[in-house]
């Protein structure tokens, strides 16, 4: 399965309102979702609660604005760069840099 940075983001931005989870994520079938749930277990962002841990804030505040997400995405794209969460933490940081000059 592939995973899918819009499904992340949105299951980020669902736990960030609530600890309380429903599982479902609209327009994304039960298995994909929870696939991904997975995923960021894994990558500690979230823990075997889905709750967002300190690392998962931090990586959300990145993403957060639609603005910054769009920008981290094409500058990735434009590199020739896989949209990896390595990648994105990446141009995240360097957009907040650019912003703080």
């Amino acid at each position: 399965m592939k995973r899918n940075w819009e499904l992340i983001r949105k299951i980020l931005f669902k736990l960030a309102l609530t600890s309380l989870d429903n599982g479902g994520i609209k327009g994304f079938p039960p298995a994909v979702v929870e696939y991904h749930y997975l995923l960021l277990k894994q990558s500690q962002l979230i823990d075997s609660q889905h709750k967002l841990t300190w690392q998962g804030h931090e990586f959300l505040d990145k993403i957060r604005n639609d603005t910054a997400w769009n920008k981290i995405k094409q500058t990735i794209k434009t590199k020739g760069i896989d949209l990896s969460f390595e990648a994105i933490k990446l141009a995240g940081k360097s957009l907040l840099f650019s912003l703080l000059k």
